[in-house]
């Protein structure tokens, strides 16, 4: 029993490494998809069967592609979580009120998730897309409410990977940050994520637990000065409040 489960859990993970590789292609045949996994072509032929039976991809011309099934499954999930009912029209007016990105990022495993995205659609990263928690603003607004043990055990197991040049990347540097980020309910990223992109983040707090945080981002050459220290700072802070309580009253 032990050797089959163990080949199940080894035939999932391939059958997802597809779906990954797919997930950045328009299509691709068998040949290709086999030599970046490094799994035979007959190997690869049979999941990409299974999952066209399942409704998962799709092909034409021994190419394959991604269906929208998984939509589907992103769709319903997002729509379960509360803090995303809680947080999409105030984040809708934050983006009519700054005129730029704003995000609603949650933590998952030991990144966080863009689960939601509405504004001007110059933001690099979709959503559904992953954030280093200690390079940028909504990460580190998460950071700051976990406790330094939590802290210290992240750093420890992920390290702190310069992303751009001006990423942290010294662990005590990044606990004086938090522990303002904390005090102040507020948190940059001054190109710390991605080159010439600044960003303001305040982190949602449900009993001491940081579940989320919204931002609000843009280029550098707009995101800066008064409209980036006071201004949308302002803004990012109440909303984050509003949606706190609105989570709380329900």
């Amino acid at each position: 029993m032990g050797k089959d489960a163990g080949v199940s859990v080894q035939a999932t993970a391939t059958s997802f490494a597809i779906v990954e590789a797919l997930r950045t292609r328009e299509q691709a045949g068998v040949t290709e998809l086999a030599t970046e996994l490094d799994r035979s072509k007959s190997a690869v032929h049979n999941h990409l069967s299974t999952l066209e039976t399942l409704g998962y991809v799709t092909s034409t011309d021994g190419k394959y592609r991604l269906t929208h099934r998984f939509l589907r499954l992103g769709l319903a999930t997002r729509e379960r979580n509360p803090i995303y009912a809680a947080a999409k029209a105030k984040l809708r007016t934050l983006a009519r009120t700054t005129g730029e990105s704003v995000n609603l990022v949650v933590p998952e495993d030991d990144h966080g998730v863009y689960l939601y995205r509405v504004g001007n659609g110059e933001h690099p990263i979709e959503e559904g897309g992953s954030v280093a928690l200690h390079a940028s603003a909504a990460g580190k607004a998460i950071l700051a409410y976990r406790g330094h043990e939590a802290v210290d055990d992240f750093i420890d197991r992920h390290g702190l990977p310069a992303l751009t040049e001006r990423t942290v990347t010294d662990p005590a540097t990044l606990r004086s940050q938090l522990r303002s980020i904390r005090d102040r309910r507020v948190a940059f990223d001054r190109g710390e994520q991605t080159e010439g992109w600044q960003c303001v983040a305040s982190a949602i707090v449900i009993e001491d637990d940081p579940i989320a945080a919204i931002s609000v981002s843009g280029p550098a050459d707009r995101m800066q000065g008064k409209r980036l220290e006071e201004d949308t700072t302002g803004l990012v802070v109440s909303t984050a409040k509003a949606i706190e309580l609105e989570v709380l009253s329900d």
